[in-house]
């Protein structure tokens, strides 16, 4: 029999209540709604950022100037459509974030011809 397979651990996604306000997902990437209809999503990495990026809904409506990254995205979207998003993109393929895994390249060895 051969061990059982092991998967990589999912990233634990969070709700917080601030004020009137409530969060849910990592520190990458979070979202939280800001009227009836309307989320906005802040992260702080450029794969998730190009992602919502292009999205025909998403718009662009802060980023950092001084310091590290951050983006924050504003969309039409109900609030559960959106935490449906941030899950979506924080469980990745085979348990891997796709763009993180790159294939092998072709390597000639010496000597061989082809």
């Amino acid at each position: 029999m051969s061990a059982p397979k092991r998967s990589a651990p999912r990233p634990q996604t969070e709700r917080t209540t601030a004020g009137n306000s409530e969060t849910f997902g990592t520190p990458e990437l979070y979202t939280w709604a800001v009227g009836s209809r309307t989320c906005r999503f802040q992260t702080r990495r450029p794969d998730f950022a190009r992602k919502l990026s292009q999205r025909s809904g998403a718009r662009l409506v802060a980023w950092s100037v001084a310091g590290g990254y951050l983006r924050v995205f504003q969309e039409r979207i109900e609030p559960w459509r959106a935490r449906d998003l941030v899950k979506r993109f924080l469980k990745a393929t085979n348990e891997a974030f796709s763009s993180r895994i790159s294939s092998p390249a072709r390597r000639r060895l010496p000597g061989v011809l082809r």
